[in-house]
């Protein structure tokens, strides 16, 4: 009797099992493997090969003048002794020596005379590096009419003051010299005291 029912139930369980779909198959697609590419290796970038200073028009050398330029300035000093313990003179230190003098460091006299002087160079130079420099000139001409005009102004100011003082020290002068005379008026109109007639016993 058991038996029989535990058949029946598991005949049971059975069909419920055959009644019940199956799940569908997974449809969604296999992802694909990316296969890492093969790494090149990086190769060192060469160093650039820097351009010597030279007078010419290239685009090179135009670059190596700016770079001169730009790494002077924070090494005045420096760059001053090299020029004084160069002996070799040529145009290279010729423009060296011009761009070193139109600091605005230098004294007015030392660039005013490069200013003037400057024509003749500037047309023994290519058109770039005579463009580099002019930038240059027209730059320290601007500077040299400001600290002209301050100049003018303090000299200026300076004879204006020495005229205050003048005006100061006279108007003091002519101060006292006009109290003197005020004094004098003053003694001037005060009334004259008459003396009266006196009597035998010399009583008035």
């Amino acid at each position: 009797m058991k038996s029989g029912f535990i058949i029946s139930l598991l005949l049971l369980l059975n069909g419920c099992q055959l009644l019940v779909p199956p799940p569908p198959p997974d449809t969604t697609p296999a992802e694909p493997v990316v296969q890492p590419e093969p790494s090149t290796p990086t190769l060192p970038e060469p160093e650039p090969v820097a351009t010597p200073l030279a007078i010419a028009d290239d685009a090179a050398t135009l670059q190596a003048w700016v770079n001169y330029r730009a790494a002077m300035l924070g090494r005045m000093n420096e760059e001053r002794d090299n020029l004084l313990a160069d002996t070799s003179q040529d145009e290279i230190w010729a423009l060296k020596r011009t761009i070193l003098q139109l600091h605005p460091d230098t004294p007015y006299l030392t660039r005013l005379r490069v200013q003037m002087q400057s024509a003749e160079q500037l047309a023994q130079l290519p058109a770039p590096l005579a463009a580099l420099l002019s930038w240059d000139l027209a730059f320290n001409q601007k500077l040299l009419e400001a600290e002209s005009a301050v100049s003018a102004l303090t000299r200026l100011n300076a004879q204006q003051h020495d005229n205050l003082e003048r005006l100061q020290k006279t108007n003091k002068e002519l101060q006292k010299k006009i109290d003197a005379l005020t004094q004098i008026e003053a003694q001037l109109n005060q009334p004259v005291q008459v003396p009266q007639p006196e009597d035998n016993n010399g009583q008035p």
